[in-house]
């Protein structure tokens, strides 16, 4: 998939980010708000918060561009939601997550949707 190979290979993390919120509508996620891409947060390995609504539901969003997911990425979202008073997270990368993270993920009310869903493009 031509998609893919652009996100691994010629995208920053503005661009990745930006191309994330254009993903969530082929999943039903509306973006509420965005932070400035230029500024980081206190986790050099966070790359940008987002805000989305399902079903009149918050999630926060934490983008990682060509970076495996462990539980650093978790931590990080779990303490997001907190933060943020929302009910779940998303993480979101370009990268195959293993089953073992996802499922811990899941226990903390985090979503990843990694590589297999950019795998089939925004636009399909």
């Amino acid at each position: 998939m031509e998609e893919i190979k652009i996100v691994d290979n010629y995208m920053d993390e503005r661009e990745f980010r930006n191309y994330v919120g254009t993903m969530f509508y082929k999943h039903g996620y509306y973006p509420i708000e965005m932070d400035d891409a230029r500024l980081k947060d206190n986790n050099p390995t966070n790359d940008n918060d987002m805000l989305v609504r399902k079903d009149d539901v918050k999630y926060t969003v934490q983008t990682y561009l060509n970076t495996k997911i462990g539980d650093e990425q978790i931590e990080e979202t779990r303490k997001d939601i907190e933060r943020e008073k929302v009910v779940g997270g998303l993480i979101i990368t370009n990268y195959y997550a293993d089953k073992e993270i996802k499922e811990k993920a899941s226990k903390e009310g985090i979503i990843i949707l990694d590589r297999a869903e950019f795998e089939n493009g925004i636009y399909e």
